[in-house]
């Protein structure tokens, strides 16, 4: 995943919005599922595939095996998806370039949203961090907000990757202050929070647990995280919200994706069977870890999500004037 993978915080989300636990319904699915990704072995996408396929194996009594088809953001795996039989035998670990995709990609092969059965979405990966380095004298976020307004142009922003969801967030806060200094671009996180830590470049959005560690040695302080809560890793640093009043927030996420035309049973009964498993003492433990946050909705709330997330994505690439490629 390019330059995203923010994450720490919350509990589970289960409200009305999960499916009644069925009572172990088995769905008529093919011998074996196959869960594509479209990253590379070892990733958190993979990771997370891999520990989801587990569990589903126990759940299913199906063979469920885990195909990597890295390639072009996660379209060689969605294609592959979108043209697969409706069967519930081959499903798309999808995460947040799918949709975002549509607003970086000329002539994308596939809609992000017709061309897919929304299954579960896992987790949402709201918080990245705001960090400024030595040179940025401000000490907290009032104090960050209020000089950004008295000079706009006064603070450059590192972008970790061009087109990612870190640069959506900081094309999102830029917009929210009136900031007109400049955003130099990296090829990747690390580089750009290396300029930041150097001085060189003013402030970044982040992954949390990359610049954890910078992080705790003070090379950098975190002014604000993105999302709608406070971190248990950083208690004392503000949500963006609490110093920018309606702000919105871009949040990362993962989650499970077939071709369209599904059966509604199967779905539903796939869906029983993935939240079940991502509530696992494991899973939730390692989305936590990385900063992320389960979630678990039914299909149909996860097709609103879908539908939602593609519409901001659009509409902050109009904001900060980025053009497909």
């Amino acid at each position: 995943m390019a330059g995203r993978r923010p994450l720490i915080a919350a509990g589970l989300v289960a409200p009305a919005l999960v499916l009644p636990v069925l009572a172990r319904a088995q769905p008529a699915l093919p011998p074996t599922v196959t869960l594509l990704v479209g990253a590379a072995p070892g990733g958190t996408t993979d990771t997370l595939a891999r520990e989801i396929a587990e569990a589903l194996r126990e759940r299913l009594s199906r063979n469920v095996v885990v195909e990597n088809r890295a390639g072009a953001g996660g379209n060689v795996a969605a294609i592959a998806v979108a043209r697969a039989a409706p069967d519930g035998g081959t499903l798309l670990v999808a995460f947040t370039s799918h949709t975002l995709n549509a607003v970086l990609m000329r002539n994308l092969p596939y809609r992000p949203v017709e061309d897919f059965t929304p299954v579960a979405l896992l987790a949402r990966l709201p918080a990245s961090v705001l960090a400024v380095g030595p040179s940025v004298r401000e000490r907290d976020l009032a104090a960050f907000v209020a000089a950004a307004r008295s000079r706009p142009d006064g603070f450059s922003f590192g972008i970790g990757g061009v087109g990612s969801s870190l640069h959506m967030q900081t094309v999102l806060l830029r917009s929210a202050l009136g900031l007109t200094g400049p955003e130099v671009p990296f090829r990747g996180t690390a580089p750009a929070l290396l300029d930041v830590v150097a001085g060189n470049v003013d402030a970044m959005f982040v992954p949390l647990d990359v610049a954890g560690p910078v992080l705790r040695e003070g090379r950098v302080r975190a002014l604000a995280v993105s999302g709608e809560r406070r971190l248990r890793a950083l208690p004392d640093v503000p949500v963006l919200g609490e110093g920018v009043p309606g702000v919105r927030t871009a949040a990362a996420w993962f989650g499970v994706l077939g071709p369209a035309g599904m059966n509604p049973a199967t779905t539903a009964a796939l869906n029983e069977a993935i939240v079940a498993a991502i509530r696992g003492p494991r899973i939730v433990e390692r989305i936590e870890n990385a900063g992320g946050e389960v979630q678990a909705l039914s299909p149909a709330a996860f097709g609103t999500f879908l539908g939602g997330d593609l519409a901001l994505w659009q509409e902050t690439a109009r904001i900060g004037n980025i053009r497909p490629e």
